[in-house]
């Protein structure tokens, strides 16, 4: 049996969290193919010993960092939120730093690993480059999104201290061949372009669900907004344009992040009244999903961090559902899997007029016919 140790200080936290869930997945397909998977992760003060380790089929390894009512840098909203949610949090990036390089040295010296593979670029992937690449150990980095911008923005030297840690890498995966050629960039000279892999790790979106028929109101359409919410997912600007043009419609927001609160107030000043869900998970998120008329990913590149390669809108897709979405990031990169209309970032007007637009779409001959979406 193969033996892959999994760092990682994004992971779900408690059985059912959204966070890290894809990673989640991902790893539990390889384990029923017969991969023995442990998983290295943070213990952050939102975890709860509820049965995630069986309900998983992983071995889930957790290092401490910090006491743990203070161990909030990683979990709830990603490192870079969690920081600008609460700036002290900033203290906690080398105590994290260093707890991640014991527990992995701790793993690395039991001798049963076969090969090493990080999530994240940062700070997981240039720890386990430099460990794994001083131990002759076989290794792979997964990039996904804000991580890879993180590192992009890094001064010279530090790139070029990166890039030498992982030359010796397997393989560094993108979300995005605009990721990967902005690391290209960035990096040259790091790997050869054959090891840096494009793969948006479709395979981890869930299978849909059977949703119940209902008759669509074209009227009061059901628009669907699922993310965290932070400045780049730009749903102020998803407020603005419904606002504008479609005033009337069901707005549905399923997801967090320390911007709700001003956008419950931004969407009370527009005389709008979304329902806000929070994170959601399994049922709750399969009954969005086979509600919406339209999906809509309005993100927009802030202070260097853009998208990678949503999984939402494959998700939108396996529903059949159409998606309404900014050109940002590997977003354009997402279009053969479904109905896929793309805007300008920042063009609200525009934005407005592409969800009329798809949603007419629908109203011909659909007004008041059921419809029911089955698993593809």
């Amino acid at each position: 049996m193969s033996r892959v140790l999994v760092v990682s200080t994004t992971f779900p936290q408690y059985e059912g969290d959204p966070r890290g869930e894809f990673i989640l997945r991902h790893w539990q397909q390889a384990a029923r193919r017969g991969v023995h998977v442990r998983v290295l992760a943070p213990r952050t003060a939102w975890c709860r010993d509820d049965g995630l380790q069986a309900a998983s089929g992983l071995e889930i390894v957790r290092f401490d960092y910090a006491p743990a009512r203070w161990s909030t840098l990683t979990g709830n909203f990603g490192i870079l939120e969690n920081i600008r949610d609460r700036p002290w949090r900033a203290a906690l990036v080398w105590p994290l730093w260093r707890g991640l390089a014991a527990a992995l040295r701790r793993e690395l010296d039991r001798g049963d690993v076969e090969r090493v593979v990080a999530h994240m670029l940062l700070p997981g992937g240039w720890i386990v480059a430099e460990q794994c690449s001083r131990r002759g150990l076989p290794f792979e980095l997964f990039g996904h999104g804000t991580d890879v911008d993180v590192l992009l923005a890094l001064p010279r030297p530090l790139r070029r201290r990166f890039a030498a840690h992982v030359a010796a890498a397997a393989t560094i995966r993108f979300p995005s061949a605009e990721k990967r050629a902005r690391f290209e960039r960035a990096c040259p000279g790091s790997l050869a372009p054959t090891r840096l892999v494009v793969e948006p790790m479709v395979h981890c979106v869930p299978d849909p669900q059977p949703s119940p028929a209902r008759v669509r109101d074209p009227a009061r359409p059901s628009i669907l907004y699922l993310g965290r919410l932070i400045p780049q997912k730009g749903v102020d600007d998803l407020f603005a344009a419904v606002a504008s043009a479609l005033p009337a419609a069901r707005l549905d927001i399923a997801g967090d992040g320390p911007h709700r609160r001003r956008l419950e107030r931004h969407a009370r000043r527009l005389g709008l009244q979304p329902r806000f869900h929070g994170f959601v998970h399994a049922e709750a998120k399969h009954a969005l999903l086979g509600a919406a008329d339209v999906v809509c990913v309005p993100s927009r590149e802030v202070a260097g961090l853009s998208e990678g390669a949503p999984l939402v809108v494959r998700e939108a897709f396996a529903y059949g559902v159409p998606v309404v979405a900014t050109a940002v990031g590997g977003i354009p990169e997402l279009s053969g899997g479904g109905r896929l209309e793309l805007v300008a970032a920042g063009d609200l007007a525009a934005l407005g007029q592409a969800l009329v637009r798809v949603l007419a779409e629908h109203d011909d001959g659909a007004a008041s016919s059921p419809r029911r979406r089955h698993a593809m």
